[in-house]
């Protein structure tokens, strides 16, 4: 026996696709913010060892050590 599908109206397609747009263009703006957070933590990170190179913390005189 075949199964067939109930023909969808128009008015519920275009709705449903609607929704389904703006919850992947939520997804992706999101995505985006987490890529862009993670590339600045990264560049931060890259800068803060080459600062270290150029001139180091002296000791900390306040330091139990």
């Amino acid at each position: 026996m075949k199964k067939i599908a109930k023909p969808v109206p128009y008015k519920d397609f275009l709705e449903e696709t609607n929704k389904r747009q703006k919850e992947l263009d939520e997804s992706m703006k999101e995505a985006f913010r987490q890529r862009d957070e993670r590339l600045n933590k990264q560049r931060q990170t890259e800068s803060e060892k080459m600062q270290e190179e150029l001139e180091p913390l002296p000791m900390c005189p306040m330091s139990d050590e």
